[in-house]
Order: structure tokens, then C-alpha cells, then sequence
């Protein structure tokens, strides 16, 4: 069967048709310096290791690095200080809004892209045919390199590492101020941009600092405002802004995006059943369920190391089967790119070479499938479960990654998008 499987995924590698798809995105983005932690040669051995959310000094980095690598897991915190001096990373852009907005103008659609904090040297990381929204005399969407509006830039440190899943620490950086919401000028004149839209995916909410409960509640406010479908890139946080962001942002959104761990803290939050080990297809399930029921969600997108599963209310306005088809899209854009070592775009997608690379396991669509008695559930990766329709994909492994950092923004990106282009 998962012959089958690659016949679908090769079927959906071809150059993508967004028909005019018009996009915005928001709100955090930065400069990632990327780091190979093998070449740094950081001798972990000497520390034991810790799950910290401060790094403060060299051990504090090897610490994290040891329990992440110990536990194959990705793991952020703060980047305090480090007055340690490493060989020169990789500079690229960072932050899921502008990792969106680089991937889906790369691939052909219109985006426009907001963050209330835009450097110049940040500008010139972001594709130069996305467009900003500004207010000078009058509103107008200038070509994002000319729109600079800070000398501010936040940095975040990557260290990739070899693991069974994607291996990564983020030592994160702060700007001062920021807030995950549009300046009221932007506001003022956002009715008009709206109506232009076809989808808008915003992330962020996870970095306010200061008085995080006047920040959120003035996004909400403006969530308030938006007709367009809104999706939500989650980013594990600590428990105190979670709560806050699932009880303030979540019933003002449409669809929402998580990778495993992010849907553990999630689970574990919403839900009296703590998920421990192994995430499985049902598991997704049930939490996609009960944001939708009680949060007042249209879509849930799980994705994993095995499998993604996408689950909506049965009224939702795109058919199984092309959603389905989005998310092949949107995991051979992963592929792509950590084939690549960059975001990949429209050249990219003439074939699909399965060197180095395998369909993972079907046994958490078949065990669901059958929990279910939905027929070939397995083969078609479409069902329905009591009012909800489901979508699965088992995942392709790329053995050789030249890329970790952003698959999952790349996945769920071009998957709520994908569902509106023409040919994902």
C-alpha cells in the first residue's frame, strides 16, 4: 500500500497553479542563525542534562542541547545572554509568519506580509515580491524592502542536530514591544484588505511579554474585525501565556495548526486526559474534536513525525479529498526544502526523487481506520468520524535533511492554502 501512497505523493509534485490566491501573514518574524551543532564540537558530555527556558551562559546551552538530543525532542528558550563565541552561522529568515510569507510568494501567490517591527536587514531576508501595509499620507502596500520601519532586529540561534524526528534548539531573542497585533493605523484601513483576501495565517502570540493579558486581548479585538478564514501556527509556550492564548485567541480563529509536542501542551491543557508517549491518530483526533466542539474551531491540523490528520466540521467549505490532496502538498514542500537547505519554490516541485527518502508506516491510518470502521481508510485518507470529516497522509522521511527549521510552518502553510490553489 505504500506504493500507493508515493504514486499520490509524485501525482501532487508538480509546479503549483494558485489561480491568484491572495494571502496575508503575520506577525512574528526575525533572522535565524543556524548552527551545526556537530561542527561545534561543545564536548555535552561535561554537563548533565536540563530542560531549561533561560539560556544564560555556555552550559545552560549544552544542557538543553543534552536533554533535547537525549530525548529527541525540539526545545526553545530564552536567549538571556551568551558570551560565547561561535564559528559564523547561516543567516535566514525565522519566525513562522515570515517563513510563510517567503514560502507562499515563492510558490506563486500574492502575500502580503505584517510585522510591527521590520528592519532593513530582516526586509532584505523576505521574498521581494511580498508587499507590507503601510500608512504614510494614505494607505498603501509597499514592496516589503522599501518599508522598513525599525533598526530593531531579533535574532534567534538554531542548533540542528542529527535526530530520529528534527533535531533543534532555539535560543530565542526579544524585541521589546512587540505585540502580536496590527498598529491601528493598519487597523483603521484593514476593512478594504480584507475583502481582498483569500486566507490570512498568523502566529506570534506566543512571544508577548510585559502584560501579556492587555496584548492578547487587543488581538482578539482585531480577530473581531477579520471575515477572512484565519489560521493559528501554534508554538509551544509556557503554560501561563498557553492558557491564555488558547482562552483569548482560539474562539477568534478558524483553523489551527500543531505539530506533536505542540498538540501534547495543547491536549493538556483543554482536556482531562493527559497525552503521554507516542501521539497517535486518535489521540489527534480526539483533541481536534474538542477544539472544535468548545473553541469554536472549523479545522484542526495535527502533524507528526508519522502522519498528519486534518479534521473539520462536516459543513466546512473544501472537500475531503482536496484537502487531502493539500496536505500531500503541503509535507512534499517540507521534503523540498530539506532536500534543498531553503524554502522551496516553484522550480522545485517538476519531480519527486524518493532516494534517501520513505513513506512511513501505515499502521496509524489502518489502527484508526478500523477503530472506526471507515473503509480503506488506510488507502484513501479520507473518512468521516460522527459530524467531523478526516483527512490523512502518511508522512515521507527525508534520511538526509540539509533543512529542519520551519517544515512544520512549511507543512501547515501550504496546506490551508493549498486547499484554495488551484492544483496543489
Amino acid at each position: 500500500m505504500k506504493d500507493i501512497w508515493v504514486q499520490r505523493y509524485r501525482e501532487h509534485c508538480r509546479v503549483p497553479e494558485t489561480d491568484n490566491v491572495d494571502v496575508l501573514t503575520g506577525f512574528n518574524a526575525n533572522i535565524d542563525v543556524l548552527y551545526d551543532v556537530d561542527k561545534l564540537e561543545l564536548e555535552l558530555e561535561e554537563v548533565e542534562p536540563e530542560n531549561l527556558d533561560t539560556i544564560s551562559n555556555i552550559n545552560d546551552l549544552k544542557a538543553l542541547l543534552k536533554y533535547a538530543m537525549d530525548n529527541s525532542v525540539n526545545e526553545e528558550a530564552s536567549l538571556d545572554s551568551l558570551d560565547y563565541s561561535f564559528s559564523e552561522g547561516e543567516e535566514t529568515v525565522g519566525g513562522q509568519a515570515g517563513i510563510m510569507a517567503n514560502y507562499l510568494s515563492g510558490i506563486g501567490n500574492s502575500v502580503i506580509f505584517y510585522t510591527p517591527f521590520l528592519s532593513q536587514e530582516l526586509a532584505d531576508l523576505i521574498n521581494v515580491n511580498v508587499l507590507f501595509p503601510t500608512v504614510e499620507d494614505e494607505f498603501i502596500l509597499k514592496n516589503v524592502r522599501d518599508a522598513s520601519n525599525t533598526d530593531r532586529t531579533k535574532k534567534n540561534m538554531i542548533f540542528e542536530f542529527d535526530s530520529d524526528k528534527t533535531g533543534r534548539v532555539i535560543g530565542s531573542d526579544s524585541i521589546k514591544g512587540f505585540g502580536p497585533y496590527f498598529r491601528k493605523s493598519i487597523v483603521d484601513e484593514f476593512e478594504e484588505m480584507d475583502e481582498n483576501l483569500d486566507r490570512i495565517l498568523l502566529s506570534g502570540f506566543h512571544d508577548i511579554e510585559g502584560n501579556k493579558e492587555a496584548k492578547l486581548e487587543k488581538s482578539r479585538k482585531q480577530l473581531d474585525q477579520i471575515e477572512t478564514p484565519v489560521h493559528m501556527e501554534y508554538v509551544n509556550t509556557d503554560k501561563e501565556r498557553a492558557e491564555k492564548i488558547i482562552k483569548k485567541i482560539l474562539p477568534k480563529i478558524d483553523s489551527i495548526g500543531l505539530d506533536e509536542e505542540e498538540a501534547k501542551q495543547v491536549n493538556n491543557i483543554v482536556r482531562s486526559e493527559e497525552i503521554k508517549g507516542e501521539l497517535t491518530t486518535g489521540e489527534a483526533f480526539d483533541l481536534a474534536k474538542n477544539l472544535i466542539e468548545k473553541h469554536d474551531l472549523s479545522r484542526c491540523q495535527v502533524h507528526t513525525y508519522k502522519f498528519h490528520l486534518t479534521v473539520v466540521e462536516d459543513e466546512y467549505p473544501v472537500d475531503t479529498e482536496k484537502i487531502r490532496d493539500a496536505m500531500l502538498f503541503g509535507e512534499i514542500s517540507a521534503i523540498k526544502s530539506a532536500e534543498k537547505g531553503g524554502i522551496a519554490g516553484r522550480n522545485d516541485f517538476k519531480d519527486l526523487d524518493m532516494e534517501n527518502k520513505h513513506v512511513k508506516r501505515l499502521d496509524m491510518l489502518e489502527d484508526f481506520g478500523n477503530f472506526f470502521e471507515i473503509e480503506n481508510f488506510a488507502r484513501n485518507g479520507t473518512g468521516k468520524v460522527e459530524d467531523y470529516r478526516v483527512a490523512a497522509i502518511p508522512t515521507i522521511i527525508h534520511e538526509d535533511p540539509e533543512r529542519v527549521v520551519g517544515l512544520g510552518d512549511i507543512i501547515s502553510s501550504g496546506t490551508f492554502v493549498g486547499e484554495v490553489m488551484k492544483n496543489p
